[in-house]
C-alpha cells in the first residue's frame, strides 16, 4: 500500500479534501496563450494531467476550474474531461469560489485550489489546502501550502492529485486497475 506522510498539518488539510478547484492559464496550462483569428485562444493542456484529472474524478474527488480568460478550447477540454463545475472570464474568485461550495455542499476545509496568480490569493486564503506551481510568484507562494515540483502545463495538477489521492489512501486502488 502507498503511503504519503509529508508532515502532520499538510497529511490534515489535504485527507479533508473533497474538491479540486484550479485556475487554468499557468496551472492547468503553461500560460501561453495563442490569440486565433476569430479573438479566440488556444492552449495546450498536458495529456498527464488530464488522466490524472480522470483517475480523481473515478476516485470521487469533485472537480471545478475558475479562469479569468474566456476559450473555447478550455471548454472543450474541460467538457471532455469531465470535469464538474467551468467558469470562465472571471474577475472575482472568490465569487464563483462560494457558489461551487453552495452547490456541493461543502465547506471551506474540504477544498484544495490550485493558483498561480495574485488574483488566486483570495481563495488561496480561504480554502483548507492551496498549492501553487514553481513559476508562480512569491506573492502567491506565500500563501500556498505545497508548490509542485512539476512545472505547470507539465504535469503540476497531476502531482497535485496524486499528492490527494496517495495522502487519501485511494491511489492503490486506482492503480489495481493497471496493475492487474
Amino acid at each position: 500500500m502507498t503511503t504519503l506522510v509529508i508532515n502532520d498539518d499538510l497529511n490534515r488539510r489535504i485527507q479533508n479534501v473533497k474538491i479540486l478547484i484550479m485556475d487554468c492559464d499557468g496551472t492547468l496550462t503553461n500560460g501561453l496563450i495563442t490569440i486565433l483569428p476569430d479573438g479566440d485562444e488556444t492552449k495546450s493542456f498536458d495529456v498527464r494531467d488530464g488522466h490524472g484529472l480522470s483517475m480523481a474524478i473515478r476516485a470521487g474527488l469533485r472537480t471545478a476550474v475558475i479562469t479569468g480568460r474566456k476559450s473555447s478550447s478550455v471548454e472543450h477540454r474541460i467538457e471532455g474531461l469531465g470535469i464538474h463545475h467551468l467558469y470562465q472570464n472571471v474577475k472575482h474568485k472568490i465569487e464563483p469560489f462560494e457558489a461551487i461550495l453552495e452547490r456541493e455542499s461543502l465547506n471551506r476545509t474540504e477544498v484544495a485550489y490550485v493558483g498561480d496568480d495574485v488574483t488566486d490569493i483570495p481563495v488561496m486564503r480561504a480554502v483548507g489546502f492551496a498549492a501553487t506551481v514553481p513559476e508562480a510568484g512569491s506573492e502567491t507562494k506565500q500563501f500556498a501550502h505545497y508548490v509542485t515540483s512539476a512545472r505547470a502545463g507539465h504535469g503540476a495538477i497531476r502531482e497535485i492529485i496524486e499528492l490527494i489521492l496517495k495522502v487519501q489512501g485511494k491511489w492503490d486502488p486506482l492503480m489495481k486497475e493497471y496493475a492487474h
